[in-house]
């Protein structure tokens, strides 16, 4: 917990900006989390937007079976992350953040190198699950690091700077990711092997960040327990915990949130790609036309991010979850009214999905941060990184049948009127638990 002096104020080590960070954080502790964030949801992400290339150019997948693989590879994806992240989690707790996230980004950069070695699509899963043991530690290990380094009041501008990072990182590092095919192909490759190249280039910066990671990061962490128990009875807190409402409640906005970046990374450049090729677009101009407003989410979510950062710190947490699922649902059906998917309707719905997009997780994320407690984060955010397995799977398992059988837009409406469920049980549990801390300022 915080420690707090006899004036009643927090007491912090140093302050980066306007975030008061524990004692014993270093700069570069915190350096080499913002340098870990800003590669890797870029990254991770890539896996499944850069997908279409892999399907049509290296097994030569028929376009119609674009979303059921996709939403094959995405749902047993997420049932080995189901599997591996409460443990990750509470392991964590135990041995350290630093060597999980160390080994995260490692089987990250080994399935991208892998993936386009794929003959067909057996080998193909099997690559993505060495994928999948690497983003169940990242996405757990970046939450619990995110979470350990500040005092309370800092929490959601730290867990916002973050974000500030992740976004950038996909803005930057998308906008060169998308490009590579076509920089590859210009300097005398064909379009396999240029795909093969891209995808070893990702790779190796996923290993860069791993080496950086082990160097940069404080070992042990911070508020780590002196005693050691069971990892199993470490793993129970993040069930215990769900007896807490506002804990339950940030468990099931980790299953919508978490199921609005699946379907984002999983079917919108893959929609926009197919759009493309019918009007009569080469597979890497589609490849790189759909890559144009998934930047534009992302930008997006870059602006908004500092200032849903800011907000979270001076309101109840739970009201933030209620404005961020308005504007994700608002963004996802909107998508049902715009006509043409590459035309400049996109662009109003791409911003707001980004703005959605952002404010559901980090509202979700400040939400679980602020109640979990000091002894068992690990195991809680793993457990609510579990929960956000969950959502993938969810919309994985279903989406792909809507997107290839229904429409193409239909895992976007599915996660839109999601987000209203929750957006209405988020008043009644702030109707009936309010923060304590938020009632007394009123």
């Amino acid at each position: 917990m915080t420690a707090i002096d006899a004036s009643g104020a927090e007491e912090y080590g140093i302050k980066m900006g306007p975030i008061k960070i524990l004692k014993g954080v270093s700069p570069i502790n915190i350096l080499t989390l913002f340098f870990a964030s800003f590669f890797g949801i870029a990254v991770m992400s890539y896996m499944n937007s850069g997908q279409p290339l892999i399907f049509g150019e290296i097994l030569g997948v028929p376009e119609g079976d674009f979303g059921r693989l996709a939403g094959k590879l995405t749902f047993y994806h997420e049932i080995v992350v189901m599997i591996c992240i409460a443990p990750i989690g509470a392991l964590s707790d135990k041995i350290g953040r630093r060597p999980l996230y160390m080994a995260a980004f490692l089987l990250i950069g080994l399935g991208h190198f892998l993936y386009p070695l794929a003959e067909n699509e057996e080998q193909l899963l099997i690559y993505r699950l060495i994928f999948a043991v690497g983003t169940a530690s990242a996405s757990a290990m970046l939450a619990a690091v995110a979470n350990d380094y500040p005092v309370e009041s800092s929490r959601a501008k730290m867990i916002a700077a973050t974000m500030l990072f992740n976004a950038i990182g996909m803005v930057a590092l998308t906008s060169v990711f998308k490009n590579l095919p076509e920089w590859y192909q210009a300097a005398g490759y064909d379009t396999v092997t240029a795909v093969k190249y891209t995808r070893w280039t990702v790779a190796g910066g996923s290993f860069i960040v791993a080496a950086a990671v082990i160097v940069g990061l404080k070992k042990g962490a911070p508020g780590q327990i002196s005693k050691r128990e069971p990892m199993l009875a470490t793993l129970r807190i993040g069930f215990r915990e769900a007896r807490n409402p506002r804990i339950a409640l940030s468990y099931l906005a980790a299953v919508v949130s978490r199921g609005d970046l699946a379907v984002l990374s999983t079917f919108f450049t893959t929609w926009l790609f197919l759009e493309g090729r019918d009007r009569g677009m080469t597979a890497t101009e589609a490849m790189s036309g759909g890559f144009t407003f998934y930047i534009i989410v992302q930008a997006a979510a870059l602006v908004a991010a500092p200032v849903i950062g800011v907000l979270l710190d001076r309101i109840d947490r739970v009201i933030g979850l209620i404005v961020a699922m308005v504007l994700a649902g608002a963004g996802y059906l909107s998508l049902a009214l715009v006509s043409n998917p590459l035309g400049r309707e996109m662009y109003f719905a791409a911003v707001l999905i980004g703005f959605g997009e952002i404010a559901a997780n980090l509202s979700s994320l400040s939400l679980v941060g602020k109640e979990a407690p000091p002894k068992g984060r690990g195991a809680v955010i793993g457990m609510f990184s579990l929960c956000g397995a969950l959502g993938i799977l969810l919309v994985a398992k279903i989406g792909g049948t809507l997107f290839d059988s229904v429409s193409r837009i239909g895992p976007f409406m599915l996660v839109g009127f999601a987000n209203v469920v929750v957006m209405v049980l988020a008043i009644i549990v702030l109707r009936r638990y309010p923060d304590p801390a938020y009632a007394r300022t009123r």
